[in-house]
């Protein structure tokens, strides 16, 4: 019981600070870095909240000879953690987080079967003949993509959407698109399955059921899925002229204008399209992309180890003073060092009564005259 409360706040403290962090330098650099810095930083706090990275510390500790008993003299002292919490209310405390995670995968699990199963009743996938296959085919050999790629058509009003982690397919709407903008929306949504965003996506998901009742996991996956789509507009923009991505943002408004946008999309699959609160500060970005100076990736590349640093501090911290359950804690206690224990008793010898003592400084008992009467 005690071992669930130390991992679980060392995972939410560790995931919260880094994600705050990765926040305030966004803000005081007003976004001067890129957006994929954005989206790694983000991904590193997703990290934290997952993977409890005390044990490794844990670990390597197991190498070092160190007594973790202190002796002030004849006393030696062990350290334990004194801030104890009542076992039954560590119990209530359990129930009700297990509790939270069973419902929230619940509605997961039946949000997600039900998006699919309206993919699979609108979609039907391309023939090989069609020109937007062919389109497909061209940016699929060009960006050097060996895995398995579909791509169909749903009938539903709804944004480009890439979808399937193990059966990846990227799914159009019916409506007739211009080849120039279907060429963009390929290629983006083929840069999302090359940087592995829908796997990012599930551990998102994993992260919001296990820290729940945290304000700062919702808050993550909106950034995971803002950041996910200006590092892909980055990457997909980066060798365009201004014309070029002045049209491209038309075929962003484009979507937008048309499609209907699912309330769980950060987690059912990854939309061409994003909010309209968001709208303005993608369009932006994506006009200003250029390549980073190598003073500018020395700051990011800093950042970023000073984040990771940081989490694995914080982590380590939050997991040493979690307190401890009290039935299993050990409170802190004086031991007393070895005293010498002298027994005192007479006996008679032949007349005189003589008292002796029983000493158990060493190993061998002695008797020692104390006195005569």
């Amino acid at each position: 019981m005690n071992e669930w409360l130390r991992i679980l706040v060392s995972l939410t403290v560790a995931g919260s600070v880094v994600l705050l962090l990765s926040f305030l330098i966004t803000y005081v650099t007003k976004e001067s870095l890129s957006a994929k810095w954005s989206y790694w930083s983000r991904k590193m706090s997703l990290f934290f909240f997952l993977v409890p990275i005390f044990f490794t510390t844990e670990f390597l500790s197991i190498f070092r000879k160190e007594n973790p008993d202190i002796s002030f003299g004849s006393q030696s002292v062990i350290h334990q953690n004194t801030l104890s919490l009542p076992l039954t209310f560590v119990q209530v405390l359990f129930a009700v987080w297990i509790t939270g995670v069973i419902v929230t995968s619940v509605w997961a699990f039946f949000s997600y079967q039900r998006f699919m199963k309206k993919m699979k009743a609108s979609c039907f996938i391309l023939s090989e003949e069609s020109e937007v296959r062919k389109l497909f085919n061209k940016n699929v050999n060009r960006m050097n993509l060996s895995t398995a790629i579909e791509i169909a058509y749903c009938n539903c009003n709804m944004s480009p959407v890439f979808i399937g982690i193990f059966k990846p397919i990227i799914v159009l709407p019916i409506y007739k698109i211009p080849n120039d903008e279907l060429d963009m929306i390929i290629k983006h949504e083929l840069i999302h399955f090359k940087k592995k965003d829908l796997w990012i996506r599930r551990a998102v998901l994993i992260a919001s059921i296990v820290h729940w009742y945290n304000p700062f996991v919702y808050l993550l996956q909106k950034e995971v899925h803002l950041w996910s789509e200006l590092s892909c507009d980055e990457d997909v923009v980066m060798e365009m002229s201004q014309t070029e991505r002045k049209k491209y943002g038309e075929t962003i408004l484009n979507m937008i204008e048309r499609a209907n946008l699912h309330p769980d999309s950060y987690f059912l699959g990854v939309f061409f399209s994003t909010e309209q609160l968001n709208l303005k500060r993608r369009l932006i970005k994506m006009l200003h992309v250029k390549k980073m100076s190598k003073s500018v990736m020395a700051l990011s590349t800093f950042a970023l180890l000073g984040l990771g640093s940081i989490g694995v501090g914080g982590a380590v911290l939050a997991q040493q003073n979690t307190p401890s359950v009290s039935e299993e804690d050990k409170v802190a206690e004086l031991v007393p060092a070895k005293e010498n224990k002298t027994e005192v008793g007479s006996i008679e010898v032949g007349g005189p009564t003589e008292t002796l003592s029983v000493s158990e400084e060493s190993d061998v008992p002695k008797l020692v005259i104390i006195s005569q009467h």
